[in-house]
């Protein structure tokens, strides 16, 4: 006989100190202290260990996820699309310049209908009506039962 376990638990957490988890924690902690280390062979070692409680909170902020994002990238990501926008609105300008040295394209703020909404025209109606299976995939080609396309074929009709 065999039961069943049923359990709410979806995703497993690491204990840490409220919703911080212990591997921010430690990322954090080591990060701090690096720069609490170099700080200390400088001049601004009188400062250093204000630095350290600093940096530490800092990079807990950073690191601190929302939507599966931590907060760096989510500001890396507005960054970019701020220089893209701004690109895209001002071709000769500044941003322009920079968009194109950090290798943005600028020509993805525009949405092209036909490109968004691309459907792919059969020559034929299909008849779903017989169903067909297939032992192998080799004989799925030979029979007219798998079909693939190529990036040629697709970026000609995305072009129409």
């Amino acid at each position: 006989m065999a039961a069943q376990f049923k359990s709410n638990v979806r995703r497993r957490e690491e204990k840490g100190f409220g919703s911080v988890s212990m591997k921010r924690l430690i990322f954090c902690g080591v990060g701090a202290v690096l720069v609490f280390m170099v700080l200390r062979f400088t001049p601004l070692a009188p400062i250093s260990l204000p630095l350290l409680v600093g940096v530490f909170a800092l990079l807990l902020l950073l690191t601190a996820p929302c939507g599966g994002l931590p907060l760096w990238q989510r500001l890396l990501l507005g960054l970019r699309a701020g220089v893209i926008l701004a690109a895209a609105h001002h071709p000769t300008g500044i941003a322009a310049l920079l968009a194109k040295a950090l290798n943005f394209d600028p020509s993805v703020v525009h949405l092209h209908h036909r490109r968004l909404f691309l459907t792919v025209a059969e020559e034929d109606e299909a008849d779903f009506s017989d169903w067909s299976l297939y032992a192998d995939l080799s004989e799925a080609e030979q029979t007219a039962g798998l079909f693939f396309i190529k990036d040629s074929e697709v970026a000609r009709e995305q072009s129409l």
